[in-house]
């Protein structure tokens, strides 16, 4: 049992050393090598040392595994409670009269056990991330153990053996093992999986989001724009688009240099997402171009969403010697999907912005055009 509890330790480890920033790997690992040793000691150490020591290894092994499904979750470990049980199991050490009892011993080191190990499926359960299904069958396994586990702790408090033998001839001493084995294989196992979805997360936002501004991409606004339309043409539902463009970004960034060039860009892209729904996709387009794509939002809706962001840009009163008006402002182009007899491409809807964009420019800037001309689709059923 020991052997396949460190193998597990090891795999953990060898997960980590990919990638050294998943902590929890690491955590798991020594939770692992904790909890092999733990149960080594117990069957070698001396009495005394065999009785005080190994259950509050056992308490920090699970205690990690409790940590490292918070870090998942970016949560601070809480190592009270862990530092708690460790001293409440060595109080009940000093006692000589549970000291001479074994299956008393072996009961409240179970239902100590069950804390972190309950408060780790606890954190399990709260990752938002992941397999549902995965977790759902893990959390089916450890709610089965501690169930089994419970009903051991009862069994030894309630029904003591008459006689004490050696701790390794004790059933019941032996179905424990098997709990902790079962128990570590089925936390690294979730671990593993969890940690495995978080870096393709990681990894599938860092290719769909922009490093310096913290919005969507161009993919990331494409991806979106396709799918979107596909909804509105399903729904019947309009479908609406807008195009930013800060004014003379190139005379900004020739008279303040590219760093405040990229103080400016990251301050309109947060104004421009405090400013809108959480339904709505703010990306850059690209260079100091941003759109804003805004699903179930007919033109006239739009137009007042454009207009807001006009004036919350405005209010940054970002600093611009070389414009008119002396501050960063930004021009708008939206245009909208129609319902009608007609097929568009999202092509059809960012070409539409983009020529309201155009406009915009040409007339003076600081300002929302609407598109001349804008995209018709057909709804389409469901299924189709």
């Amino acid at each position: 049992m020991s052997l396949v509890v460190f193998l597990t330790a090891v795999v953990c480890f060898l997960i980590w050393l990919q990638d050294r920033k998943q902590v929890a790997m690491l955590l798991m690992a020594s939770s692992a090598m904790l909890n092999g040793a733990a149960v080594i000691g117990r069957i070698q150490l001396p009495f005394l040392a065999a009785v005080a020591i190994p259950i509050p290894m056992l308490l920090i092994s699970f205690s990690m595994v409790w940590t490292a499904f918070r870090s998942l979750r970016d949560q601070p470990p809480k190592i009270t409670i862990t530092i708690l049980l460790v001293v409440i199991w060595l109080g009940l050490c000093c006692v000589p009269a549970f000291r001479a009892k074994l299956d008393l011993r072996i009961g409240c080191g179970l239902l100590l056990l069950l804390i972190p190990i309950a408060l780790a499926s606890r954190e399990l359960w709260l990752k938002p991330h992941g397999s549902s299904t995965i977790r759902a069958l893990v959390l089916t396994i450890l709610g089965l153990q501690a169930v089994l586990m419970l009903r051991r702790a009862f069994c030894s408090l309630v029904w003591p053996h008459l006689t004490y033998a050696s701790i390794e001839m004790v059933p019941r001493f032996q179905l424990v093992l098997i709990d902790f084995m079962v128990i570590t294989l089925v936390f690294s196992f979730a671990m593993i999986t969890l940690v495995k979805d978080k870096s393709v997360n990681l990894y599938r936002n860092i290719s769909r989001y922009d490093v310096l501004t913290g919005v969507g991409n161009r993919r990331y606004l494409e991806e979106n724009l396709h799918r979107q339309i596909r909804r509105a043409c399903i729904s019947g539902q309009p479908l609406a688009f807008i195009m930013i463009d800060v004014d003379a970004f190139k005379q900004y960034n020739d008279l303040y240099g590219h760093l405040a060039g990229d103080h400016c860009l990251r301050a309109v892209a947060a104004s421009l997402q405090r400013s809108c729904r959480p339904t709505d996709m703010v990306g850059r387009y690209g260079g100091e171009e941003f759109a804003v794509l805004l699903p179930n939002t007919d033109i006239k809706a739009a137009l007042s969403v454009a207009e807001r962001l006009l004036i919350q840009v405005r209010e940054l009163r970002l600093d611009h010697a070389l414009h008119p008006q002396g501050f960063v402002t930004t021009s708008l182009g939206v245009a909208a999907l129609v319902p009608g007899s007609g097929h568009t491409a999202p092509d059809d809807l960012v070409r539409a912005a983009d020529r309201a964009l155009y406009r915009a420019k040409q007339e003076g800037k600081d300002r929302v055009c609407l598109a001349e001309c804008q995209p018709v689709f057909d709804q389409i059923n469901e299924h189709v």
